[in-house]
């Protein structure tokens, strides 16, 4: 019941938490933080450091609460926010080794559980000719294509998540889905010759 009030009350449930209402705080942390987890996995395994980044982003909440900025889109801020810590913690500890890549970082695509029963179940020739289209695409086309499809997050939202522009955005998840559909229709005529 609560989960549908805090869907389309955002804005409310971020002011009340602004304004010191610890329950609302419990349940930002509750509801988001296991996104925020997911969300790390895809750059780094290191789980204490997501972990860590985690818990250092709630305790700023906390501890500004009065002076952050209002936002309608909790998920949205705490994404972009995670994101920018995690990038920072990982720069700071030397563990982001970024020379060979043109994109200034990692992004792995991981299946959650669920994914990966619905995987199994799918032939091993598609599964492969999936996985190895997907993995010719840039670390910022899957961070994008996760984004939007895995979180169903909008452009705006993306663009605002990675640092981008809206234009930008909207070419770089339209270019990996071309590069995707193309790819992947080329696997299947091939297949069958």
């Amino acid at each position: 019941m609560f989960m549908s009030f805090l869907k389309t009350n955002e804005g409310e449930v971020w002011d009340l938490f602004k304004s010191g209402d610890n329950r609302m705080f419990s349940i930002i942390y509750s509801t988001y933080s296991g996104k925020l987890y997911q969300y790390g996995l895809r750059f780094t395994s290191n789980r204490t450091l997501i972990e860590d980044s985690i818990q250092d982003l709630f305790f700023e909440l906390i501890k500004n609460r009065k002076s952050i900025g209002h936002t309608d889109n909790i998920l949205r801020y705490l994404l972009k926010s995670f994101r920018n810590k995690l990038f920072r913690l990982l720069k700071q500890q030397s563990r982001y080794d970024l020379r060979d890549n043109p994109d200034g970082y990692l992004f792995e695509v991981v299946y959650s559980i669920e994914h990966q029963m619905i995987i199994e179940e799918m032939a091993d020739r598609k599964m492969r000719r999936f996985k190895k289209v997907l993995s010719e695409l840039t670390p910022r086309q899957k961070e994008a294509i996760y984004l939007r499809f895995t979180n169903g997050l909008n452009y705006e939202e993306v663009a605002e998540i990675m640092e981008i522009n809206l234009d930008s955005c909207r070419n770089l998840i339209c270019r990996a889905v071309r590069c995707l559909r193309e790819a992947l229709l080329a696997e299947r005529s091939n297949e069958s010759l």
